[in-house]
């Protein structure tokens, strides 16, 4: 039996939805004020911060429509039986058409409130969207009852539009019956309950329970499996073994959040070896030749930055440039320059150049990050660009390149003497941009062509004192980097 609070749930938002019908069911953006109260999950905002992948939100209708085509004829015929006993007078033929027409009428009705309810979840309106969401169940459960495809499809996208919201208690509730309800009428192994078992998984990741997550996505995973060996073409087993390579990336996730990270690694290479499977290298011409437009290569991006993560914290340095710098490739191609996951992969490379004493290429990075940071308004973008030329400066000191630094050290005391007030620890900072502005300048006084250094330097009696320059302090902090996971599919019910 579906769950009582579900029900009641579903009725309460029917009743809200019949008050506001035409706001509810129109497919543009509401213009009310907002209600909606924010709610601080920090697990949960981690794994699902602006810039991750595969948190895409679609009605999907490609993907459901020939499989909601069979579903509407076999209703439709068993409605017009009820119709029949009460309209007297009119044939079969009349009745049969006329609940035909009751069915379309109702599927048109379901799916702009679906796209609603989804442009609702794009805008961040999760209160709106659980309403949209929870009345179609209603009125699906109404017409179907508990025991239907449609109902299972119906409290999936209940359960992660909950999610969504923060919701988590609400989100478990509605994906367990989700995926009850799937598995007695789809069957146990169809590929729909894989979804939903999926869903699950994040759901309890979100939740803490770490180990009922992996149990959940092991699940969807031999699911994936049979999903791949029943392929009737090579475009279907190729879509169930990305799926497969997503579910791996999760369980790496899972492993990522509890410290498990040999674990985790291995389940991120795992994933990365099923998308280069079917991908192939990134490589230029590779990159001519292919659509780069699928959701898919994004997805393997972001494994190779989760792999990439995992390689800082065991001071993999090396290997996590190349992880990085491959994944890099693809979010170029895929995203705008300033995208926060590009901003955020780069920052790692430049981090791992550091930690290897590599300051010149770190330094390449930190000044194209300063570039791109300074395109980009608002006061965090302005806090990020603080943060780099800092970086950039220690990396110019470090390198003896003492006019580009010293450029710089101007740029940032103008930055702080004006803006910096916003920021905390300015007065702190603006105290040491000006003392390192005097070191600084000393050693272009000093030596002020390349010519001067250089004797001075292979001179055996004189002293290098080019280390007098302390910039230490601003020496880069290991990024705080989260695991991504990938999820969240949304059906037509």
């Amino acid at each position: 039996m579906l769950g009582r609070k579900s029900r009641r749930k579903a009725r309460e938002a029917k009743k809200a939805t019949e008050e506001t019908e035409d706001d509810n069911r129109s497919t543009t953006e509401a213009s009310e004020e907002e209600d909606e109260e924010t709610v601080k999950m920090s697990l949960f905002q981690r794994l699902f911060s602006p810039g991750s992948v595969e948190t895409d939100v679609s009605d999907d209708d490609d993907d459901d429509d020939d499989s909601q085509s069979g579903t509407s004829l076999g209703s439709g015929t068993q409605y017009s039986e009820d119709l029949s006993e009460s309209t007297e007078g009119q044939d079969e033929s009349t009745c049969e058409y006329s609940a035909t027409s009751s069915l379309i009428k109702f599927d048109k009705d379901l799916r702009a409130r679906h796209r609603a309810a989804c442009k609702y979840m794009t805008n961040g309106k999760h209160p709106k969207a659980i309403k949209t969401f929870e009345s179609i169940l209603s009125d699906l459960l109404e017409r179907y009852g508990e025991e239907h495809e449609r109902v299972g499809a119906a409290l999936h996208n209940v359960a992660v539009a909950n999610l969504r919201a923060g919701l988590l208690d609400d989100a478990r509730d509605a994906i367990e019956e989700a995926v009850r309800i799937r598995k007695l009428t789809l069957g146990d192994e169809h590929h729909k309950v894989a979804d939903s078992l999926v869903e699950y998984g994040i759901i309890l990741l979100s939740m803490k329970k770490y180990e009922e997550s992996i149990k959940a996505f092991k699940e969807a995973l031999i699911l994936r499996k049979i999903e791949a060996e029943e392929a009737e073409d090579s475009t279907s087993e190729q879509d169930a073994r990305l799926k497969m390579a997503k579910i791996r990336h999760n369980i790496g996730c899972v492993n990522f959040e509890i410290g498990r990270f040999d674990e985790a690694k291995r389940k991120y290479e795992e994933a990365i070896e099923d998308q280069r499977a079917i991908f192939g290298s990134w490589t230029a011409p590779f990159m001519l030749l292919t659509d780069t437009s699928k959701p898919g290569y994004l997805t393997m991006a972001s494994t190779m930055c989760n792999k990439g993560y995992i390689d800082v914290e065991q001071e993999n340095y090396v290997e996590a440039i190349s992880t990085f710098t491959e994944s890099l490739k693809i979010q170029k191609v895929l995203l705008e320059a300033n995208n926060k996951l590009i901003l955020s992969t780069m920052e790692n490379i430049a981090y791992c150049h550091c930690k290897n004493g590599d300051f010149k290429e770190a330094g390449k990075l930190y000044k194209e990050l300063v570039k791109l940071q300074s395109e980009t308004y608002g006061d965090q973008s302005q806090r990020g660009w603080s943060q780099s030329i800092k970086k950039l400066i220690l990396c110019q000191i470090k390198e003896y390149e003492f006019e580009d630094a010293f450029d710089n050290l101007r740029v940032l005391e103008d930055y702080l003497s004006s803006k910096g007030h916003k920021m905390r620890h300015a007065a702190s900072d603006l105290k040491r941009t000006h003392k390192l502005m005097g070191e600084v300048n000393y050693q272009i006084f000093k030596f002020p062509t390349i010519s001067d250094y250089s004797s001075r330097f292979s001179c055996g009696m004189c002293g290098d004192d080019r280390e007098i320059v302390d910039a230490s302090a601003w020496f880069p902090k290991k990024p705080a980097n989260g695991s991504k996971m990938s999820g969240h599919r949304m059906t037509y019910a």
